[in-house]
């Protein structure tokens, strides 16, 4: 696994990134939280959001997590969740924006 997930962003959008980035961070402690509750409709509507902003922003990555976590939502699969916010964090952490 890379070191650095290198992410290459419009530049017009440079200054909402952060904020971006930041929202989905606070995303993975929204959906453990709702996970300790087996609240599965919390968790999918954050990952539903997370599917179709993802994209939008250049992180196709958080789209196909989200996309991933909308599912378990669904299925009402604690265990996969729970591997996919895990996954989640660390590729947030592991992010290297440039913008082009």
């Amino acid at each position: 696994m890379p070191d650095k997930f290198i992410v290459t962003v419009d530049a017009q959008i440079a200054a909402l990134v952060p904020r971006f980035l930041a929202n989905r961070a606070a995303d993975v402690d929204k959906i453990r939280a709702a996970l300790a509750g087996a609240d599965f409709e919390t968790i999918r509507v954050a990952a539903h959001g997370m599917k179709g902003a993802g994209g939008g922003y250049g992180f196709s990555e958080i789209s196909r997590l989200g996309a991933a976590m909308e599912e378990g939502a669904r299925q009402r699969d604690a265990a996969a969740i729970a591997a996919l916010a895990a996954s989640l964090k660390e590729y947030l952490g592991r992010i290297e924006v440039k913008y082009g």
